[in-house]
Protein backbone atom coordinates (compact mmCIF):
# COMPACT_ATOMS: atom_id res chain seq x y z
CA UNK A 1 0.00 0.00 0.00
CA UNK A 2 1.40 3.20 -0.53
CA UNK A 3 0.08 6.96 -0.93
CA UNK A 4 1.16 9.12 -3.54
CA UNK A 5 0.64 12.41 -4.83
CA UNK A 6 -0.84 13.57 -8.45
CA UNK A 7 0.07 15.92 -10.80
CA UNK A 8 -2.48 18.34 -8.91
CA UNK A 9 -0.93 17.52 -5.05
CA UNK A 10 -4.14 15.84 -4.52
CA UNK A 11 -3.10 11.81 -2.21
CA UNK A 12 -3.90 8.69 -4.30
CA UNK A 13 -4.15 5.49 -2.65
CA UNK A 14 -2.44 2.66 -4.55
CA UNK A 15 -2.93 -1.30 -3.18
CA UNK A 16 -1.71 -3.86 -4.87
CA UNK A 17 -2.50 -7.84 -4.89
CA UNK A 18 -1.95 -11.43 -5.85
CA UNK A 19 -4.69 -14.50 -4.80
CA UNK A 20 -3.04 -17.92 -5.67
CA UNK A 21 -5.63 -20.25 -7.44
CA UNK A 22 -5.81 -22.57 -4.17
CA UNK A 23 -6.52 -19.47 -2.67
CA UNK A 24 -3.43 -18.57 -0.74
CA UNK A 25 -2.22 -15.01 -0.42
CA UNK A 26 1.37 -14.26 -2.12
CA UNK A 27 1.87 -10.59 -3.20
CA UNK A 28 0.99 -7.66 -2.09
CA UNK A 29 -0.02 -5.48 1.18
CA UNK A 30 -2.69 -3.09 2.83
CA UNK A 31 -5.81 -5.74 2.20
CA UNK A 32 -7.19 -8.60 3.57
CA UNK A 33 -9.73 -11.38 0.82
CA UNK A 34 -12.14 -13.89 1.66
CA UNK A 35 -13.34 -16.31 -0.67
CA UNK A 36 -17.24 -15.73 -0.32
CA UNK A 37 -17.83 -18.84 -2.55
CA UNK A 38 -16.54 -20.48 -5.88
CA UNK A 39 -15.32 -18.08 -7.95
CA UNK A 40 -16.55 -15.09 -6.21
CA UNK A 41 -13.93 -12.94 -3.38
CA UNK A 42 -14.14 -10.15 -1.29
CA UNK A 43 -11.19 -7.41 -1.45
CA UNK A 44 -11.74 -5.75 1.98
CA UNK A 45 -8.72 -2.60 2.45
CA UNK A 46 -7.01 -2.04 5.59
CA UNK A 47 -7.29 1.88 5.04
CA UNK A 48 -10.50 2.65 3.31
CA UNK A 49 -10.41 5.00 0.05
CA UNK A 50 -12.25 8.86 0.04
CA UNK A 51 -14.72 7.76 -2.30
CA UNK A 52 -14.76 4.45 -4.89
CA UNK A 53 -11.50 3.44 -6.44
CA UNK A 54 -10.48 2.17 -9.32
CA UNK A 55 -9.62 -1.94 -9.54
CA UNK A 56 -8.12 -3.63 -12.30
CA UNK A 57 -7.93 -7.54 -12.09
CA UNK A 58 -6.39 -9.55 -14.00
CA UNK A 59 -5.95 -13.69 -14.04
CA UNK A 60 -2.88 -15.36 -12.79
CA UNK A 61 -1.82 -19.08 -13.66
CA UNK A 62 -0.48 -21.35 -16.15
CA UNK A 63 -1.61 -20.56 -19.60
CA UNK A 64 -3.35 -24.45 -19.94
CA UNK A 65 -5.24 -23.91 -17.37
CA UNK A 66 -6.03 -19.91 -17.85
CA UNK A 67 -6.89 -20.16 -21.37
CA UNK A 68 -10.68 -20.07 -20.89
CA UNK A 69 -11.00 -17.97 -17.29
CA UNK A 70 -12.31 -14.41 -17.18
CA UNK A 71 -12.22 -12.61 -14.49
CA UNK A 72 -15.46 -9.65 -13.31
CA UNK A 73 -15.39 -6.86 -11.02
CA UNK A 74 -19.24 -6.82 -9.62
CA UNK A 75 -18.97 -4.34 -6.55
CA UNK A 76 -16.83 -1.31 -5.79
CA UNK A 77 -17.55 0.48 -2.61
CA UNK A 78 -15.05 2.87 -0.62
CA UNK A 79 -13.28 0.63 1.99
CA UNK A 80 -13.94 -3.02 -0.76
CA UNK A 81 -14.48 -4.47 -3.73
CA UNK A 82 -15.89 -7.60 -4.87
CA UNK A 83 -14.55 -9.66 -8.31
CA UNK A 84 -15.73 -13.35 -9.56
CA UNK A 85 -13.45 -15.41 -12.00
CA UNK A 86 -15.20 -17.92 -13.96
CA UNK A 87 -15.14 -20.55 -17.09
CA UNK A 88 -16.93 -19.48 -20.28
CA UNK A 89 -19.96 -21.24 -18.74
CA UNK A 90 -19.77 -21.34 -14.85
CA UNK A 91 -17.75 -19.86 -11.77
CA UNK A 92 -14.46 -21.33 -10.86
CA UNK A 93 -11.55 -20.62 -8.43
CA UNK A 94 -8.99 -18.91 -10.50
CA UNK A 95 -5.60 -17.14 -9.12
CA UNK A 96 -5.67 -13.24 -10.01
CA UNK A 97 -3.59 -10.15 -9.50
CA UNK A 98 -5.09 -6.93 -9.14
CA UNK A 99 -4.37 -3.11 -8.51
CA UNK A 100 -6.67 -0.43 -7.32
CA UNK A 101 -6.65 2.93 -7.27
CA UNK A 102 -8.08 6.17 -5.64
CA UNK A 103 -8.45 9.25 -3.95
CA UNK A 104 -6.89 8.68 -0.22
Amino acid sequence: MAIIKDSSGNKIQHIYGGINPDGNHWSGEGFRFQRIRQGLYLIEFERPFAESPTPICTIFGLESETLDKSISIVDIEPLQFVCATSSMDQPVDCGFTFIVFGPA
